[in-house]
């Protein structure tokens, strides 16, 4: 099984407005695209102060091929439609893990 992660830290004036984006834009295409197994969107528990709030967006998937194909048909569409509804308000990196136990 293979994680794709994004964490984001968002500025407190956009949150509300980024969980829903989350729940009804990314997480909706990321589903219907067919190649995610399972998601999970958690927030981070304890954050310095004044530095917003940090989620981690968890896509799983079961090939190398379907992070590929989701990659190139879904995620870089998403992340486009990211910066122009949020711009610099919402800050990212991504990572990719191999899921060992």
């Amino acid at each position: 099984m293979i994680l794709f992660n994004t964490t984001f830290n968002l500025d407190p004036v956009i949150e509300e407005a980024w969980l829903l984006w989350a729940r009804d834009v990314y997480f909706t295409l990321a589903l219907d695209s067919g190649y995610v197994r399972k998601h999970h969107l958690m927030k981070l528990r304890y954050e310095t102060e004044n530095s917003g709030s940090t989620y981690s967006l968890q896509l799983f998937f079961e090939k190398d091929s379907h992070v590929e194909k989701f990659l190139e048909e879904y995620e870089y569409k998403a992340i486009e439609e990211l910066a122009k509804r949020f711009s610099s308000n919402a800050v990212y990196f991504q990572t990719i893990l191999d899921v060992v136990i």
